[in-house]
């Protein structure tokens, strides 16, 4: 049963490696195969050693035969043993070299030499460990076993507390809802395989060495070398086992669904915009050329009222509608043209002060009575296009705007501009406490042409721009929302240290 389970584990972290190939990735990887060492050397060990009941032995086995087949597989002591210790010492190293690679503590990301120095004690034990040293060790003296056993023991012990030190530290640091709700799923995940190891790290290597010898027995820990061992303790240490391999597999699945569910809307929203370009570039052609006809329409028009007897007041209130509404429609012509065109993006350091400077400028021009609430962190700079950056915070901020007035909220209506830096990212937050938005609204706003807004004033094209904007600065645009409460946008950029 925990064979399977490990199994289903390691098939799970080999499918996020091959989907997302980073350090973390591997070193999860590298979790999920030394607790599936471990494991299966243990059940190999509790196979061939015997003396179980057969309640036991059908609770681990399933039946006789699997059992047998197990007992009576070509494997040395020496070799079942090695297994263990591989499982056994590799664990702490990939759960520190993981939490490590999470951690945005400055020594820890500076200092490159730590990372390198957490290999040095594993090393040392497995070569401790190795069979033929091992048995040369502690052939004539048992006490070096003793040593040995709580030279391991320690340094596991205190790599698995710097380790969980490291996790929970970097979660109180986050402070995005988003981003915390998604390093507590590799947080349960992590916490719950390590639930799995602590289990059965106790039981030394050196007690399948040296099976046949008592003193390598340690009768007051659960585990696969008790004297006497019974059904119940052999249920709780198992039901453990599967409550954590429950949980790690849950949080596994829902922390790859989330980046899954995010690759796949990229991949639609594409493939809608892709139609949509091809449709939007034939429109806009034709009415351009339509909208030059009008202008020499609206010209004519003018030369009829200087005729004698005109209506002229009539004329030129036709004029006026005309050629404003020609100059209106060029106007959205070109600003469509520009989301759907591919504009050239140069990044260069910026400072954050400058851009929300900028921006707030030019929303103070369309909503000259609306104070922005900002709140920026100093000395913080971004590799940007300063220009397309603007554009896309004016959007947010004009879109964060039109809701709070649709929402009728007035004076009690709230726009801010948040920048701060946050783990590997500096953050760029427009919050309002407008109507805020459903599920289905959420899924559909970065869709090229989608509105819930007048469509005569809005194209839709607002907020996708703002994430093509976002995503050519090698960043990621972000939503959360509430009925009734509001909406958070979240633009989060490679954080920039120059």
């Amino acid at each position: 049963m925990l064979i399977i389970l490990t199994v289903g584990l390691v098939i799970a972290s080999i499918w996020i490696f091959c989907e997302k190939r980073t350090r973390e990735s591997m070193f999860l990887l590298g979790l999920c195969l030394s607790l599936m060492l471990e494991i299966c050397g243990v059940m190999i060990f509790i196979a061939k050693k015997g003396g179980i009941s057969t309640e036991v032995m059908y609770f681990f086995f399933f039946s006789n035969g699997i059992k047998a087949k197990i007992q009576y597989m070509l494997i040395t002591l020496n070799q079942l043993g090695y297994i263990v210790a591989l499982g056994r010492t590799l664990y702490p190293l990939f759960l520190v070299e993981l939490a490590m690679s999470y951690s945005m503590i400055h020594v820890i990301r500076k200092n490159t030499w730590i990372s390198k120095l957490a290999v040095v004690l594993p090393a040392i034990t497995l070569v401790l460990y190795f069979p033929k040293i091992y048995r040369t060790l502690t052939l004539k003296n048992y006490a070096v076993s003793g040593i040995l056993g709580i030279f391991s023991i320690s340094w596991m012990t205190l790599y698995l507390l710097f380790a969980a030190f490291l996790l929970i530290h970097e979660y109180r640091q986050i402070t995005m809802r988003f981003c915390r709700r998604q390093f507590s799923q590799i947080m349960v995940c992590l916490m719950a395989l390590s639930g799995i190891y602590v289990l059965h790290y106790q039981q030394d290597p050196g007690q399948v060495y040296h099976f046949s010898n008592y003193s390598f027995v340690w009768q007051n820990k659960s585990g696969y070398m008790q004297i006497d061992p019974s059904l119940f303790s052999y249920i709780m240490l198992v039901a453990i086992s599967v409550i954590c391999s429950v949980l790690g597999f849950y949080s596994l699945f829902r922390y790859t669904q989330g980046h899954f569910e995010d690759d796949k809307e990229n991949v639609v929203m594409e493939r809608k915009f892709d139609t949509a370009k091809v449709g939007a570039s034939v429109f806009v052609h034709s009415m351009k050329n339509q909208l030059l006809s009008s202008k020499v329409l609206y010209k004519r028009i003018g030369q009829l009222y200087e005729q004698p007897n005109p209506d002229t007041e009539k004329l030129k209130e036709y004029i006026d509608t005309l050629e404003n509404l020609n100059n209106t429609m060029l106007t959205r012509m070109e600003e469509l043209y520009r989301c759907v065109k591919s504009n050239a993006i140069y990044l260069v350091p910026n400072d954050i002060e400058e851009i929300v400077t900028d921006t707030l400028e030019r929303f103070s021009k369309k909503f000259p009575e609306v104070t922005v609430r900002v709140e920026i962190e100093k000395n913080v700079k971004v590799l940007s296009d300063k220009t397309h950056l603007c554009e896309a915070l004016y959007n947010l901020l004009v879109n964060a705007e039109e809701a709070i007035i649709e929402a009728d909220k007035k004076e009690a209506g709230q726009v801010a501009l948040i920048c701060h830096n946050e783990r590997l990212y500096t953050v760029i937050e427009v919050r309002d406490n407008g109507n805020g938005m459903n599920k289905h609204q959420l899924k559909q706003i970065f869709e090229p042409f989608y509105s819930s807004k007048n469509s005569n004033s809005n194209w839709g094209m607002g907020l996708y721009y703002v994430r093509e904007i976002v995503k050519s600065h090698l960043g990621s645009l972000r939503v959360e929302s509430k009925i009734g409460k509001g909406s958070h946008f979240f633009i989060l950029l490679p954080k920039y240290e120059g």
